[in-house]
């Protein structure tokens, strides 16, 4: 009876030692996923460096990738805000360039509500990630016709009316 009370002891502790290990190298492993770079962007990222550096050797002028993102996101907005003669699904369009712009720039989502007095939640992030998908949706179905983008807007999109 002692003998059989010592085999099921050592099995317990052989399976708790297993287990321990298993979970040891998933946590090992979650721990080197994110303290580690990917090797792509590594390399890029240094293949950039490099370029970088042989143009200040050679004493060449180099254009800064944002400087071009911030005219076309100039050139939008002046679209947006000041040309009249725009269809909605041409200031959609507009818009939605924007966004994507302003985004890939890091800037923060203009669909997202903003302010002092405003937290904006996961919600309001999903929300507005949400809009800009149907719109362009709607974008892409029109295929160039304001006609189609007006029904297909008036079809998707609920109108509310203001509170007086």
């Amino acid at each position: 009876m002692a003998e059989l009370e010592k085999e099921l002891t050592s099995d317990q502790t052989a399976d708790t030692t297993s287990t321990t290990t298993a979970e040891d190298y998933i946590e090992a492993i979650k721990a080197l996923k994110q303290t580690t770079v990917d090797k792509g962007a590594y390399d890029s990222l240094r293949a950039e460096n490099k370029k970088l550096l042989e143009s200040l050797i050679n004493g060449e002028e180099i254009q800064p990738k944002n400087k071009v993102l911030t005219e076309d996101i100039n050139e939008l907005r002046n679209d947006i805000l000041f040309n009249d003669g725009l269809t909605n699904l041409d200031y959609w369009d507009k818009v939605l360039k924007l966004r994507s712009a302003l985004l890939k720039r890091g800037d923060e989502d203009p669909f997202v509500p903003q302010g002092s007095k405003v937290n904006a939640t996961q919600a309001d992030y999903a929300t507005a990630e949400k809009v800009a998908t149907i719109m362009q949706e709607m974008v892409d179905n029109a295929d160039g016709d304001p006609n189609v983008f007006l029904n297909e807007y008036q079809r998707r999109v609920k109108d509310t009316s203001m509170k007086k």
